[in-house]
């Protein structure tokens, strides 16, 4: 482009024309391998191309991505780049021995590749910290402390029935609390729980014989604090986290009882008969009503399976259960998880497969963790499927480009020659698209430019309390090329000049790059109120800790 420019000058009759010996022209640089939207096995990279220049293409001299290549006498090269795994950007400059510098930039994807077909699997996992768990048996409090305790012991009536000479018969009448505490602390296999009920009254109407002659009382037993103590055991099925409360205790602070103008002879036996009674009524509404309480907060925990339409395409996600773990530092819990875009089975991505482990989810709130691999196969299948592709005109969506595109410009054309990728490792988080081409088209839809960007971009993003991942995309870091210019564009771009429209264009990929990870469903626990999440890259997951206020 810089020397159809210079001889463009020179029909111009400006000075420094090819046909002054004093002028040197930049040397020609063309790239003919790899070509743009090229993927590679492996680890490294075979470019080749050719140089020439209007004094010596010997003296040209070839830089690599900071490797020094010498051309062959006709200009041509050939080289092995190393390349890291996900998008790698090419950059080739080609030096004369005056100031002249002709560059190339293109993308490759690298790496372990594999194909967005549905079939591999990736995990995703979350993870309950004690202190979550803190937080949740105060929400459970509340929640009993609403509960209609007389409908649920009622269930339970007769509670002793003996129609002897000497027996009863027992109906609990009423049974109200004033408040009500919820421990749940995570140990190795169980939630230890306990629960707290505080100035328990419960009444009980009583028909009794003595000596088979009959009578009726009432009974009132009171308790200041009633505690039930149990292991919540923890199992998966069906695909779901399911919790049981099994050999719970009672026990009774405080506990009287008045039984008043029955015979002695029924007198014990209706005291003890009152106290079970009361006894086994707590125990029943704490056990039939805590554990489909955690049932139903952490059932986010399971990433759930669906079926959407994602940008015009229809996306299916399956998942299945692949490990739990309790221990005193809270819930551990991963799926596999596998994602097919219909019309995407031929993308490919760049594969890291990462072992999910307990470790790995250290959090203090409410950790989620989600596999690059997922991630980059869902943008490798929309890739495929032609849904990041999209036409838009420069009036309606675009009109600030007006000013720095030709007068003739009406439309973008937008397509990607790679699909984008995700990449965790290390602390940070990094979104890379690799050869974004933009064709400016005229009114009659006639190409008067193309351009290629290729952008690495920090990426943020924070669960909603829906559980969706909304993506914020951060300053790119831009590598811009002209690519072609008709001879009617008034204004010619530099690739120094594209940038300027980066905005508008790299914003777009942005955008859609959100809508296709809000599809990602986070796990989440009910009843928690959920802090500002922070986000990093983790051993190649991104993971968002979320703290529980």
């Amino acid at each position: 482009m810089m020397r159809a420019l210079a001889i463009a000058a020179c029909f111009g009759g400006l000075v420094g024309c090819a046909s002054d010996p004093g002028v040197d022209l930049p040397p020609t640089l063309e790239i003919t391998s790899p070509q743009r939207g090229t993927t590679v096995q492996g680890d490294s990279v075979q470019v080749s191309g050719v140089v020439t220049d209007d004094r010596d293409a010997r003296k040209v001299k070839v830089v690599i991505n900071g490797l020094e290549v010498t051309p062959a006498k006709d200009g041509t090269f050939t080289a092995t780049v190393p390349v890291t795994a996900g998008i790698s950007i090419l950059e080739t400059h080609a030096t004369d021995g005056g100031a002249n510098d002709v560059r190339d930039v293109r993308a490759v994807l690298a790496g372990q590749l594999g194909t967005s077909d549905g079939t591999a699997t990736a995990p995703v996992g979350a993870r309950v910290g004690a202190p979550a768990f803190a937080k949740l048996g105060t929400a459970f409090a509340q929640t009993i402390k609403g509960m209609d305790f007389t409908a649920l012991a009622q269930t339970m009536n007769p509670v002793y029935n003996n129609t002897g000479c000497l027996g009863a018969k027992i109906d609990i009448t009423s049974l109200t609390i004033s408040n009500a505490g919820v421990a749940l602390v995570p140990k190795t296999g169980a939630l230890d729980t306990s629960v707290t009920l505080d100035n328990v009254v419960v009444k009980l109407h009583a028909n009794f014989k003595v000596a088979c002659i009959g009578g009726s009382t009432t009974i009132t037993v009171k308790s200041s604090k009633a505690h039930i103590d149990g292991d919540l055991g923890l199992a998966v099925t069906a695909g779901k986290l399911t919790t049981s409360l099994g050999g719970a205790t009672v026990r009774l602070d405080g506990f009287t009882i008045d039984v008043g103008g029955v015979p002695g002879a029924i007198e014990s036996l209706l005291k003890g008969e009152a106290r079970k009674a009361a006894e086994n009524a707590l125990t029943k509404a704490v056990r039939d009503k805590v554990p489909p309480m955690a049932n139903q907060a952490l059932a986010g925990l399971t990433a759930k399976p669906f079926n959407a339409d994602l940008l015009g395409h229809p996306t299916k996600l399956t998942v299945s259960p692949a490990q739990v773990q309790l221990s005193a530092d809270g819930l551990y819990f991963a799926v596999d998880t596998k994602v097919l875009v219909t019309g995407g089975e031929g993308g490919m991505y760049a594969a890291s497969p990462s072992p999910m482990s307990a470790s790995l989810m250290q959090s203090t709130g409410v950790g989620v963790a989600v596999a690059d691999d997922l991630v980059n196969q869902l943008f490798a299948g929309l890739w495929a499927a032609g849904a990041i592709d999209q036409t838009v005109e420069i009036d309606s969506k675009l009109a600030v480009l007006g000013a720095l595109l030709d007068d003739d410009a009406r439309s973008l054309g937008i397509s990607l020659a790679l699909p984008p990728t995700v990449t965790g490792e290390g602390a940070d988080l990094a979104l890379s698209v690799g050869d974004l081409m933009v064709s400016v088209k005229d009114a009659g839809g006639a190409e008067i430019q193309k351009l290629a960007l290729s952008v690495k971009t920090t990426l943020s993003a924070q669960p909603t309390q829906t559980g969706a991942l909304v993506l914020t995309l951060g300053q790119p870091e831009l590598h811009a090329q002209v690519i072609a210019q008709s001879e009617v564009v008034d204004r010619p771009l530099t690739d120094e000049q594209v940038e300027g429209i980066v905005g508008g264009a790299w914003g777009l990929v942005g955008g859609m790059a959100g809508s296709a990870l809000e599809t990602l469903q986070l796990p989440s626990v009910g009843g928690l109120e959920l802090g500002t999440p922070s986000l990093e890259g983790r051993a190649g997951y991104v993971f968002a800790d979320v703290p529980v206020n």
